[in-house]
This record gives C-alpha cells, structure tokens and sequence, in this order.
C-alpha cells in the first residue's frame, strides 16, 4: 500500500489529508463509486448484499451518473456513495467533479474511491485535493462541525506503486495552489513586501536560487518606477529574483517569468474609494502565481531553465508618493510621466521586464498582473494575453485550455502606442479621456527588447473563487506552458 501526504492549514494548525492508492478490497470505509453516465464501473469489491443495496437505490432515485449527481445508499455496515461523472471522460470535468466530490465527503473520516481506470483515479484524487482547500487561520468561533473530519482517501487502482509515483507532479500542483491562495487570502496588514520577499527567500531549501534587492539596492539598480511607486509606503518595495536550473548542460534560460506584486494598493494620490479596495490585498496575485509556479517546478524538477523576477510594493497615499505630473526614469531608461498614480502595476512590471532582460539570457518572458481594466470585458472566464509573437500565443492558450485556466487573447497594435504620447516624457502611464483596456499592454511593450518573445497576461476578473477567496489563479496555466516548452 503506497501513501501520497499533502498539507492543510486549518485551525492555525496543520493537518494531513493522505491520498492512498491500493489494489486492497475496502474494509470498514465509507465506498464511493464513480461512474459515467450511460457506462458501467466493476463493483467486484462490493459483497453481494451491498450489490443488491445498489441496484435498488440506482431503480429507485433514477441515478445516471450525471456530473455530479449524488446518490447515497444506506443498509449496508457502512454507507455507499454513487456519484456521477457526467458523459464524457474528460481530464477537466473529472478534476472538477473531484473538488465537488469533497464536499460530499466531509463528514466523513475515510473513503474509498472506485473508478474504472488509474489516470481517472489520479485526476479525482486531484480535485479532491484541490477542493479541500480553506482559509480559516484568522477564525476565533468556528465551531468543530465547520471542520472538515475527512483524513483519508484510498483509490482502487491496478499498480500501487506506478500509480503513487505518476501523482507526485499532482501533488507539487496542489502544493503551488495552496501555496498561492495562502499568499493572496492573507491580509495586507500581514503581508507586507518584506514578509512577502522573506517568504519567497524561504524556498531556497527546494534549491531555487533567490536574491532579494531591498529599496536602497532597488535605487542603486536604477529601478526608478518600482522606487517610485513604493514611496508612499512606510513598508519599502522589494525585488525577488528567483531562478530554477533544471538542465545544467544548457546556459541559457527556457523562460522568463514576472509578476505584479503590488501588496496592497490603495491607489496612491489617485485613491480608490473603500469599495475599489476590497479587493486589492490580492493586487499581488500575478506574483503569488509566479512564485508559487517556481516552487511547482522546483517540487517537480522539471528539466528546463527558469528565471522570474517580482516587484513587490505597496501603493499608498501620503506626503512622499508619487505626485500626480511627476516624471520618473525607468530602469531601462525611458522616462514616465505619471498621470494616474493608480496605474502603477505596469510601472512595477515595466522595471522588472527591463532587469530580467538586462541580466538574464532568455528569448521568452511572460508577465502576468491583476491590471483591471478587463475585468467587465472577459468577467471570470478568460484572462487576457497580448502578445508580440503569435507561437506563444499559441502555446499559452493550449495550456490555458489544457489547464482549465483560459485565455482570450486581444490585439496589440502599434497604434495603441500613441494614446501613451507625453508631452514633457517619452511615455505616461495612462492615457487621459480614452479608454485604457489596452493601454497596459502597449506600455508594458515599450519595455521589450528587440527579438525578444513577450506575453502579457491580465488576470483582473479572475483572481478570486466562487467563494470570494483567492482563486490561484495562473499556476497551473504557467506550468502546463512550462511543461510544453
């Protein structure tokens, strides 16, 4: 009997959740039989009474197996759960079925699992995992009932040890994914871009290579827009510099990843009202999910070479932030005029575009940040990518499609440049009295070398879940694209 192990935190504390794989026969567990409609699952493990306790209940509640119909049957020493899979064997449906799954097995302690196949079996027992996730460190009432009691999992499979070796990159998934709503649930109070970069440093003991600039290495490095945009603050911005080296015998490096940090924005001088900020201690959730993807390649070993750069700030008003009309230089050099001090993502990501590209070789970056302004566009369905190179294009969209994490992609014309004209700088920030959807994209592109492949992608509406937590968003489209490369 082969035991995979992933980490809750619950209750301040943490617990274990074990997913077993096992060609066992269940013995005093809760059984749960997956099935696809219209298709029939082996139920060989089941005693002849609980067979019959089945047929009846499937004649008497019309179960079909539809996505996620649920149909319990009682009788038997221990409950059977039949649950539904829907039509088709699709790899998405079922992992969503698997978080849904969880919710019907959340009061129980144990569960056995049986599916028709090993590759069904590994991608459940991954919803599952996903799905039991829940942020509750701050709750001081919550009653034991609201917990779950659910320790364990077993799924019937032919090969113990085959199938506990092919769910270890699943593990490594669920552990980014965590690791990411972790970083975006948490208050602002808490944190800050010190504890944010002090948390990244940590991940060294998976043996990334991580460097910290704090603010006066920021200024001394020339990161004027990040510098800008953290004057405000009392707690200092911060750059991580994080680098996987996966294939030593290749120098340069496969891609280049960088995330908008920006931990709390109240949106400077140019302040949000209270109902613009409820959502913006996760305006740091492009790095989360850039970080988080470092440590899923760094849990999975993944033969490539990766180099990611976040820029992490606060953009609060006061009497040292950036003034409306002030003009700053940027690292690559460019000077800016901010004219909307709200429109700082894309000076931070601008800065960290500029430093990976001067420092690191590498013909491929992808930037991803929480900018806005498509929000009302895409919703909570797609993200948005623009892009200077149509292959790219291509292969963050299969992986969106491959990862359940979709994208639309928009145009990038070298008209959009002009809405960014200054008078008095070579660019502003935003453009004034016309609309700002691509306004981003064109500004960040200012920043990109000659021959270099970029993507930028904004994940605005899609930061949050069902539930009104962090959704963790982005990791699992960024390792399905670094797993394509």
């Amino acid at each position: 009997m082969y035991i995979e192990m992933i980490m809750l935190r619950s209750r301040g504390v943490i617990d274990m959740l074990e997913v077993i794989f096992t060609n066992d026969k269940p013995q005093n567990v809760v059984k749960v039989i997956a099935m696809f409609e219209g298709q029939e699952t082996a139920i060989d493990f089941l005693t002849a009474n609980e067979i019959k306790l089945v047929e009846s209940a499937i004649l008497q509640s019309g179960f079909e197996g539809k996505a996620n119909q649920v149909c319990v049957v009682y009788g038997a020493r221990e409950k059977i759960i039949l649950f539904g899979l829907g039509k088709k064997n699709d790899i998405l449906a079922i992992r969503d079925a698997g978080q849904f799954l969880f919710e019907n097995l959340f009061d129980v302690e144990c569960a056995y699992i049986a599916t028709e196949s090993e590759d069904i079996a590994l991608n459940l027992a991954y919803g599952v995992l996903l799905g039991s996730y829940s942020f509750d460190k701050y709750k001081t009432e919550k009653k034991a009932e609201e917990y779950t009691k659910l320790e364990r999992i077993i799924l019937r499979v032919e090969n113990e040890k085959e199938a506990t070796e092919y769910f270890k990159p699943y593990v490594a998934m669920v552990n980014g994914v965590r690791y990411c709503k972790d970083l975006c649930n948490e208050p602002a109070s808490y944190l800050t871009p010190e504890v944010f970069a002090s948390d990244i440093k940590r991940l060294t003991y998976l043996g990334l290579d991580i460097d910290v600039l704090d603010s006066e290495q920021i200024r001394l490095n020339g990161l004027g827009l990040i510098d800008a945009v953290g004057k405000g603050s009392d707690n200092k911005p911060y750059v991580v510099v994080m680098r996987w080296i996966g294939n030593r015998d290749k120098k340069d490096y496969d891609l280049g990843l960088i995330g908008k940090g920006v931990c709390f924005d109240a949106g400077g001088l140019s302040l949000k009202s209270n109902q613009g900020m409820i959502e913006m201690k996760m305006d740091m959730a492009g790095a989360a999910a850039v970080v988080a993807s470092m440590k899923v390649a760094a849990l999975q070993r993944v033969r490539k070479n990766l180099v990611a750069v976040v820029g992490l700030v606060e953009n609060i008003p006061s009497a040292t932030a950036m003034k409306i009309g002030d003009v700053y230089t940027s690292f690559k050099g460019k000077t800016v005029e901010v004219v909307n001090a709200d429109a700082e993502g894309r000076l931070v990501v601008a800065d960290c575009l500029s430093y990976l590209q001067n420092n690191y070789k590498v013909s491929r970056l992808v930037d991803i940040a929480t900018f806005g302004s498509l929000k009302t566009t895409l919703g909570n369905v797609y993200a948005a990518v623009f892009s200077n190179d149509e292959k790219l294009v291509e292969d963050l969209i299969e992986a969106g499609n491959l990862s359940g994490e979709k994208l639309w992609q928009m145009p990038l014309d070298s008209r959009y440049k002009k809405m960014l004209s200054s008078k008095i700088a070579d660019l502003k920030n935003l453009p004034v009295g016309e609309s700002a959807s691509v306004a981003s994209s064109a500004f960040l592109q200012e920043f990109i070398e000659k021959d270099t492949k970029w993507a930028h992608i904004d994940m605005s509406g899609l930061r949050l879940d069902k539930d009104g937590l962090a959704s963790g968003f982005g990791v699992k489209l960024l390792n399905e694209l670094i797993k394509g490369l």
